[in-house]
């Protein structure tokens, strides 16, 4: 089997094995290349020290990556290539990184540590493809299946457990039952792992293009990611159709959730501020009553702001509101109605000047302002703002 490797990684093979070093490129490009798949990044192992390998690019920009566990990072045309040398590993104490690493000049020992089948692919010229443990089978079969032992597998790096439901709905691949049954028992050690790497890889399994069997098939492992008391299974399917970011996934998921689990939720997944935002804006329930009128759909409009669009399609597909609710918030939004106070035709300076207000009550009178404007847009010209803050103010 011939596989094209680009001149930028091939460039790199060669010089280290002119150096009388063996060098593979590694990994998920190879599954990427043989799905048909554009590969986001190369990684390539080697025979070759890590020393050695930064050695052999004098000319290039040489990052010591994790050169204690045997790799570096080569820039190459600008794009960085991961070296690592063929290593095993040592004992896992902590569930997540080996105590040491021993390197090895065999790379049959370095594709029997990897994690799962896919994964454990070798590519060069000289020997073609090594494929020690059916990942091209399972490849065509669209299977996660591990390396080896699965429950040696999990137990090493715990993390291996999210990656393998992470594949899962990347790929629309089926788990192996063996590796299915040992993810969900050893899922309690995923409270060794650092809860950014748990919430990393969540996220990411949950913006994927099938996360629905994924969902379904964590059973018990999601319980030990999400610190809610129930998740409504039938949400799993409209997780799959709802094509907006992981964080608004993750409210269509948890809609309806008290404000402490929400919070609770995006502390354990180390959510950012932005994606917390979202989340607690997209999954708490929206009070005011709603109704088939323009001034309904202004005031969601309003309320939810930049993410309307995606709270109006998953509140329909969750039977908060009618599809004919969710295509008037849509007209509305296209006439541009003022909704917020940046959008007022008057601004605080106005109303200073014209010595409407000061101070703290200058805020108070724009929000009235606002309120008025929303119920009839035809209010936002500058005259009838001033004529109308007058008569709010007597």
């Amino acid at each position: 089997m011939v596989i094209d490797i680009p001149t930028y990684v091939r460039e790199i093979m060669d010089r280290i094995e002119s150096a009388g070093y063996e060098a593979f490129a590694v990994g998920g490009s190879l599954r990427d290349i043989m799905l048909g798949k554009e590969p986001h990044d190369w990684d390539v192992t080697t025979s070759a020290l890590p020393e050695a390998v930064a050695s052999l690019f004098p000319d290039k920009h040489v990052i010591p990556t994790g050169i204690k566990h045997g790799t570096v990072t080569v820039i190459s045309e600008g794009f960085p290539i991961e070296i690592t040398t063929y290593r095993v590993d040592g004992e896992y104490t902590d569930s997540r990184r080996p105590d040491k690493v021993e390197f090895t000049r065999n790379i049959e020992d370095d594709l029997s540590r990897r994690d799962f089948t896919v994964n454990a692919l070798a590519y060069n010229e000289k020997r073609g493809l090594l494929d020690l443990f059916g990942g091209k089978s399972d490849l065509e079969k669209r299977i996660i299946r591990a390396v080896g032992e699965p429950e040696k597998r999990f137990t090493e790096d715990a993390l291996r457990i999210m990656r393998a439901f992470r594949f899962s709905a990347q790929l629309d691949f089926e788990i192996e039952e063996k590796t299915l049954s040992a993810a969900k028992k050893l899922a309690p050690r995923l409270k060794n792992i650092a809860r950014e790497r748990i919430g990393s890889e969540f996220m990411r399994l949950l913006v994927s293009a099938y996360p629905c069997r994924s969902l379904r098939d964590m059973e018990n492992v999601i319980f030990e990611i999400l610190p809610v008391g129930e998740i409504d299974e039938n949400r799993f399917s409209l997780v799959n159709n709802f094509d907006f970011g992981a964080e608004e996934r993750l409210a269509l998921l948890l809609y309806g959730k008290a404000r402490e689990e929400l919070l609770d939720v995006s502390h354990t997944l180390r959510l950012s501020n932005e994606q917390k935002r979202v989340l607690t804006l997209l999954a708490l329930p929206f009070e005011t009553e709603l109704d088939l009128t323009p001034l309904s759909a202004r005031l969601f409009l309003r309320h939810y702001g930049d993410k309307a669009e995606s709270a109006a399609r998953m509140l329909e597909m969750l039977g908060v509101i009618s599809s004919e609710f969710e295509r008037l918030v849509f007209l509305e939004a296209e006439s541009s109605p003022c909704l917020s106070l940046d959008a007022l035709a008057l601004n605080g300076g106005d109303i200073i000047s014209l010595g409407l207000a000061s101070g703290k009550d200058v805020g108070a009178l724009l929000a009235r302002l606002l309120d008025e404007v929303v119920r009839d847009p035809s209010l936002n010209e500058k005259e009838r703002l001033v004529c109308l803050a007058r008569r709010l103010l007597n």
